[in-house]
Protein backbone atom coordinates (compact mmCIF):
# COMPACT_ATOMS: atom_id res chain seq x y z
CA UNK A 1 0.00 0.00 0.00
CA UNK A 2 1.37 3.71 -0.91
CA UNK A 3 0.55 6.37 1.72
CA UNK A 4 0.61 9.92 0.76
CA UNK A 5 1.89 12.19 3.80
CA UNK A 6 1.32 16.15 3.28
CA UNK A 7 5.09 17.17 4.78
CA UNK A 8 6.98 20.73 5.26
CA UNK A 9 10.05 19.37 4.29
CA UNK A 10 11.08 16.38 1.58
CA UNK A 11 12.55 13.94 4.58
CA UNK A 12 11.22 11.42 6.58
CA UNK A 13 12.44 13.84 9.92
CA UNK A 14 10.20 16.83 8.46
CA UNK A 15 6.89 17.77 10.43
CA UNK A 16 3.85 17.00 8.87
CA UNK A 17 1.77 19.80 7.32
CA UNK A 18 -1.87 20.06 8.78
CA UNK A 19 -2.94 22.06 5.59
CA UNK A 20 -2.40 19.28 2.92
CA UNK A 21 -3.91 21.12 -0.19
CA UNK A 22 -1.26 23.71 0.39
CA UNK A 23 1.77 21.76 1.98
CA UNK A 24 5.07 22.20 0.50
CA UNK A 25 6.04 18.64 -0.20
CA UNK A 26 3.97 15.13 -0.31
CA UNK A 27 5.34 11.71 0.74
CA UNK A 28 4.70 8.98 -0.75
CA UNK A 29 5.76 5.96 1.78
CA UNK A 30 5.07 2.27 0.39
CA UNK A 31 4.80 0.45 2.95
CA UNK A 32 6.02 -2.90 1.55
CA UNK A 33 9.01 -1.62 0.10
CA UNK A 34 9.50 0.84 2.94
CA UNK A 35 10.61 3.14 0.34
CA UNK A 36 9.66 6.51 0.20
CA UNK A 37 9.76 9.67 -2.60
CA UNK A 38 9.05 13.15 -1.95
CA UNK A 39 6.99 15.32 -4.30
CA UNK A 40 7.24 19.08 -4.41
CA UNK A 41 3.42 20.73 -4.64
CA UNK A 42 3.66 23.01 -7.31
CA UNK A 43 0.18 23.77 -7.36
CA UNK A 44 0.02 24.92 -3.48
CA UNK A 45 0.36 28.35 -2.15
CA UNK A 46 3.23 28.47 0.13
Amino acid sequence: MRICISSTGPGLSDLVDPRFGRCRYYIFFDDIRGAYEAEENSAGVH
